[in-house]
């Protein structure tokens, strides 16, 4: 299962810091094609800056952060982080992309507090996000 070793907290570390690069462009490019107010981009940037803090809280509490009873693997959890930092730099529309992060960010802070039931319900919460990105792009096509 999922979060069950210490070095399966790290690699979520290592994806929520490749999320944030991820954002950080993506919020870049938004702001350069003026997709975005000021105040969305402010707002995107501290969560970005939170979820890099959440993801350096994770390397350093790795041990703490051990999650017993989720019910989903390692390799699916992983999975769903690397579909969502592929889908980042591609998302059209800026209003999913500002739900996507949020959403990133829920999941990194209850991954943090290594709480089953908020880590599922997050992860649930991304892969909405993802499924409503690919039903949008089939029917823009």
């Amino acid at each position: 299962m999922a979060l069950e070793q210490k070095s399966d907290v790290e690699a979520l570390g290592d994806r929520m810091t490749s999320s944030a690069d991820e954002i950080f462009a993506r919020l870049i490019k938004a702001i350069e094609q003026h997709e975005i107010s000021p105040e969305e981009a402010r707002n995107t940037f501290q969560q970005e800056t939170l979820l890099r803090q959440q993801a350096n809280s994770l390397y350093i509490d790795a041990a703490k952060c051990i999650v017993d009873g989720l019910t989903i693997t390692q390799t699916s959890f992983m999975q769903i982080i690397d579909d969502a930092n592929q889908r980042i730099a591609k998302i059209e529309k800026v209003a999913a992309f500002l739900d996507l992060v949020a959403d990133l960010l829920s999941l990194a802070t209850a991954a943090y507090a290594a709480k089953p039931k908020p880590i599922l319900a997050a992860i649930k919460e991304v892969e909405k996000d993802l499924k409503a990105l690919s039903s949008s792009k089939k029917t823009s096509s």
